[in-house]
């Protein structure tokens, strides 16, 4: 057949209740988007909100401040050194705000080689030239160089700089109990604030997922009712159509026949209000059968000679439903779209699978073909995609036939 549409099936199938088959189960009555949107926001439910980590960084970061200003006034120095190492200080707090908080990540992307130079400048000079202590801001570095560089850089970085922190004690007078400890206070120092800075990135990312998941739900969803819509109301608009067409031409001549005709569109515009009514509330379930035989009498009413072949027992849930659907756009599309004068509508079993097939001869020229691969046919593969079944649709060469095949697990 040329125009081929083929949907392969996916390794889990899903089920009718909403739940999915294999390694995972999502949230009754969710699906897809929707599902993975609760799931997160269940297993965000003890993540603190952006703003409380972003505080917990920002205290971590004055208080490790403080300790060195505080170091810096109870040494014993001179007026201009206390100023200079102060202002030393808040210099590399400052360098290490744009290598931390999320809003100067613009500024980490184009300078931040140049602020990892200058913030190690600033930390490691003064004790190596001047003797002067600058407290925690030496590991201030390794925090940087762990933040600003990428993967085995990073930590080869960061041995570099545990190894510049090791001649610092010597350097400074310290005995060397006093220079084990300032090695570790700065390579511990340095890895608390790498480790919060990623939590922070870390519950950025979740909360940006979060609203991310629940976009593209709000989409899924309004797709759901953009297709209910069409796969409802075409079917009842089209047999309508259908019906008052042949009671205005029998209003005349069969009287009876044309007031029985009416009372049927009475029904169909009922039935097409109910079903509005359940796409606004979600899933509708749907009968296979009971649309064959509606199928029967509308094609009827169009002057189309239906053949039905019905070799399977009925199918359940969700296959149920999908193939009704299947049926109902088939013969809107025949009703809207094509001249044809014969339609033949078979269900059968193939296995573990069951098929529909809605072929009719109203196909003239490609052209036709073409016409029929509307918004209807994508929302049907949509639909059989998503329960791992496969629909072909196309016509044979040198044929007017139009075939729509659509095969579907039979218990889903």
């Amino acid at each position: 057949m040329t125009g081929r549409t083929r949907h392969t099936r996916p390794a889990g199938r899903r089920h009718g209740d909403g739940r999915a088959s294999g390694d995972g189960r999502l949230p009754d009555g969710l699906d897809g988007a929707a599902a993975s949107s609760a799931l997160l926001a269940r297993l965000m439910g003890g993540i603190p909100p952006r703003r409380l980590a972003l505080a917990l960084l920002c205290v971590i970061m004055a208080g490790f401040v403080a300790l060195s200003v505080v170091d810096i006034l109870t040494c014993s120095a001179g007026p201009l050194q206390v100023a200079v190492l102060t202002v030393d200080v808040l210099l590399v707090a400052g360098l290490q705000v744009v290598h931390c908080l999320p809003f100067a990540a613009g500024l980490r992307w184009r300078f931040g080689r140049w602020t990892l130079a200058l913030q190690a400048a600033l930390a490691f000079l003064p004790p190596y030239l001047a003797g002067w202590n600058t407290g925690a801001m030496m590991g201030f570095v390794g925090a940087s160089l762990l933040l600003a560089l990428a993967g085995r850089a990073a930590w080869i970085g960061y041995g570099v700089f545990l190894l510049a922190l090791v001649p610092s004690g010597p350097v400074l007078g310290m005995p060397s109990s006093g220079s084990v400890y300032l090695v570790v206070a700065n390579g511990l120092s340095s890895l608390v604030l790498y480790g919060i800075t990623r939590l922070v990135e870390l519950i950025d990312r979740l909360y940006e997922a979060r609203s991310a998941m629940a976009t593209r739900a709000v989409e899924q969803e309004r797709q759901r009712f953009a297709r209910d819509l069409h796969d409802l109301l075409g079917y009842s608009l089209s047999t309508i159509t259908v019906k008052c067409e042949l009671t205005s031409a029998l209003i005349k001549v069969r009287p009876e026949q044309a007031l029985s005709e009416l009372t049927d569109v009475l029904a169909i515009s009922r039935q097409a209000l109910a079903d509005v009514r359940t796409v606004a509330r979600g899933y509708r379930e749907m009968s296979l059968l009971t649309e064959i035989e509606s199928a029967r009498g509308v094609l009827a009413a169009g002057g189309i000679r239906a053949h039905v072949n019905v070799s399977a027992p009925a199918p359940s849930g969700e296959a149920n439903t999908v193939l009704a659907t299947v049926l109902r756009e088939s013969v809107t599309n025949l009703l809207r779209h094509s001249k044809a004068e014969v339609c033949r509508i078979e269900f059968t079993a193939q296995g573990p699978d069951v098929c529909l097939l809605v072929a009719n001869d109203g196909v003239r020229t490609e052209r036709a073909v073409t016409r029929e691969r509307g918004t209807g046919l994508a929302n049907l593969a949509d639909r059989i995609a998503a329960v791992g079944g496969l629909l072909e649709v196309g016509a044979a060469e040198g044929s007017d036939w139009f075939r729509l095949t659509a095969r579907v697990p039979s218990h889903i």
